[in-house]
Parts: structure tokens; C-alpha cells; sequence
């Protein structure tokens, strides 16, 4: 089934339609391999699709650019006809593909279909068999989670399909304030979008939703959501928002609640999503030099995107880093990094709250100092 042939399939209201949703929603359980991959069932994106619905890519275009989150969604052994058909298509439309967050064991397929292969940063993995969340290397993780429980929250898993209509319609306008309270103090106008979630009540799917209730003030403090990666053996924690005067650690105690839930499910590993730039400066052979350079100039920038506060959050949970990719067909092009900026709006910017930022950064210059940073 071709793009196109999808696409008329999702601008109308066919039986056609609900059948490929169901099949794309399965592909991204099974087969996603990243964060984001479960983002592909998030309505206005475009499919490519194998024979028979064997395996699909998921696109948005911008231009003459296709970016793909989300990777190969089939079996492995379908993945090299996937990439390669894919690949015919898009350069046979004079049309240039560039994926995002690619693993190290799938960099091959994208080397022998001549693809540029580029590092962009690092995944922080958590392997549950082994967290303990004891001993010192901890200690940050269990001091915020015991200072939040003391003060008031209590951590439950929401499940929308066991509540009334009524009931989850309050919680999800709730939820909405919440996230839109926090968006307030960034930026950026509105979401970091594409590779990053939102939340929407209608589009949770297998998504799973983790409160932070304040049992004294009867409100939401904040929520966590996880995307299902590889089956549900992986959970990625994606998206977190707590509100601007929440209690201390929410975010924090949401994850570690979460964490040791998952440990006693038997989830095999837990993803806290990507840290852009981290050990980017070392050339690879034949990378792109733009987002080379411009992971290494992000550091510049922190009061547009804190990467650094990023990374020293995630590395309080004592993840390990695996690297991460862009595969762009022929080559990374100035022009098809101007589209991924205007796709994903990081630049998309409030004077007002960008001198804010700014001044935060300049104010508390100090105490960032001390910020955990990868070793090289």
C-alpha cells in the first residue's frame, strides 16, 4: 500500500481507515524501538507501507523533506525491503528521508542503503533487573520521593477505560490546566512538537497515565505519561508536567513510583528518552558536520532548550547512555535541518519569556556550575 494511497484512506471515514489504525497502533506496540515510536498513532502523519501491512514507516513531510520518528516498524527481517522500498520511493520522488533516533544495532541498514549516519546524543536506558535504589548513587532519587510522599502525594496509575465518562472528562481538563501551567514558564509558544508528546485524553491508546495526587488540597500536583516500546517490555517516561507550585520532587517521585512499578510487573528496562548533544564533538567517518557542530554548540543555548539541566536530571537515576542517530538520504542539508527546526518549534519563541529564561540562566549561573556533565 502506498503514501498516498493511505493518506486517501485517512481523509475519509471508512472502514479502511479504522482498519489501518488498528494495524499501525500494533506495529508501533510490537516493533517500536524508541521514545517516540508510539507517537506514530498521533493523528496528521503520512504512512508507507510493506506489502500485505507487513511493517510501515511513519513521515511527516515539510517541504521536500520527510521526517521519520519512530524508526522501522517490522521484523527484523523485513526491515532491509522496508528501508530499501522506502528509500526508492522518496529519492524517485525527489523527495529526501531523514530518521531520527536510530539504535547502534540498526545503523547497518541505513550504511548499506548509503545513508549519512550522524550522532546526535544519548538515550538514558534504565535495566531494571538491576536498579536497587539503594546505596549513596541513589540517595538524590529517595530523598525527593520521601520528601513528596511526606508532604502529601500519593502516587496511582489512572485508567481511563475503568472510569466513568463524566469522571474522565474532569481529570482530563484537569490535566490539560496542569500541562498548559507549565508550558507558561518556557519559551518556546506552545509544545516542542514531532518527536516529543503532548497530551491528549482522545489519543492515549497503550499509553499508560501515572498521577501525582495532593491528598490535603484534593488536586493534581502533576502526571506522568509512558509510551510502550518493544512490546511493553520497555516503557519509555516521555512526558511529565507538574504544576508551577506542586510539592517538591513531583516529578521526580512520579518517576520513581513508576520505575519500581514496572520492577514489579517484570518490565525488563525503562527509557528516560534523549539527551540531544551528549559526546557529539568526536567526528565520525562520513557524518554531517551541521549537526555535528550544532550539537556542540547547543551548550550556547540553554536558555532556549537547558540541555545541561537535562542531562544532570536523568543522570540522578543512574541510567546508562546508548548513542542515538540521524540517518538522512543523501546527506544532512542546511535546508533539511531548517525544516526539522520549523517542524519540531523549538524556535518558535516568546520575547517575553525568553528574557526571562535568560535572566534565570545569568542569576543562577553559580549553582548550575555544579551540574552533572558526561564524561568525554
Amino acid at each position: 500500500m502506498s503514501s498516498l494511497a493511505l493518506r486517501q484512506q485517512l481523509d475519509s471515514p471508512s472502514v479502511g481507515l479504522q482498519h489501518a489504525n488498528v494495524v499501525l497502533e500494533d506495529l508501533a506496540f510490537r516493533y517500536g524501538r524508541s521514545a517516540e515510536s508510539y507517537l506514530v498513532t498521533e493523528p496528521g502523519r503520512e504512512c508507507f507501507w510493506l506489502p500485505n501491512c507487513a511493517g510501515v514507516i511513519v513521515y511527516l513531510r515539510r517541504g521536500r523533506y520527510l521526517h521519520v520518528g519512530g524508526g522501522l516498524l517490522a521484523a527484523d527481517a523485513d526491515k532491509p525491503a522496508l528501508l530499501a522500498a522506502f528509500t526508492r520511493w522518496a529519492t524517485g520522488s525527489r523527495l529526501r528521508p531523514m530518521f531520527y533516533n536510530i539504535a547502534p544495532d540498526e545503523v547497518h541498514l541505513f550504511r548499506e542503503a548509503r545513508f549519512q549516519v550522524t550522532k546526535w546524543g544519548e538515550e538514558a536506558i534504565i535495566d531494571l533487573s538491576t536498579a536497587t535504589w539503594k546505596g549513596k548513587q541513589f540517595e538524590w532519587v529517595r530523598r525527593q520521593s520521601n520528601y513528596a510522599l511526606r508532604h502529601g502525594l500519593v502516587f496511582v496509575e489512572c485508567q481511563p477505560h475503568l472510569m466513568a465518562r463524566e469522571a474522565w472528562d474532569r481529570l482530563s481538563q484537569e490535566l490539560i490546566e496542569v500541562s498548559n501551567g507549565i508550558l507558561s514558564e518556557r519559551p518556546q509558544i506552545g509544545d516542542i512538537g514531532f518527536l516529543n508528546g503532548r497530551f491528549d485524553p482522545s489519543t492515549l491508546g497503550r499509553r499508560r497515565l501515572f498521577l501525582a495526587r495532593h491528598k490535603e488540597l484534593g488536586r493534581i500536583d502533576g502526571f506522568l505519561v509512558c509510551n510502550p516500546c518493544r512490546g511493553g517490555r520497555e516503557w519509555a517516561l516521555e512526558l511529565y508536567r507538574d504544576r508551577p507550585d506542586a510539592v517538591r520532587g513531583t516529578i521526580p517521585f512520579l518517576m520513581h513510583q513508576a520505575l519500581q512499578k514496572f520492577q514489579r510487573e517484570q518490565i525488563e528496562r525503562a527509557s528516560l528518552c534523549l539527551v540531544p548533544g551528549v559526546r557529539c564533538e568526536r567526528p565520525m567517518p562520513g557524518d554531517s558536520a551541521i549537526i555535528r557542530n550544532a550539537m556542540v554548540l547547543r551548550q550556547y543555548f540553554s536558555f532556549i532548550f537547558d540541555v545541561a539541566g537535562l542531562y544532570h536530571f536523568k543522570s540522578r537515576f543512574r541510567p546508562r547512555f546508548e548513542d542515538r542517530f540521524i540517518c538522512a538520504y543523501p546527506a544532512v542539508t542546511l535546508g533539511a535541518a531548517v525544516s526539522f527546526i520549523g517542524l519540531c518549534g523549538a524556535l518558535r519563541l516568546n520575547s517575553v519569556k525568553l528574557i526571562r529564561s535568560l535572566w534565570r540562566q545569568v542569576r543562577y549561573a553559580r549553582s548550575r556550575s555544579t551540574l552533572s556533565a558526561p564524561e568525554t
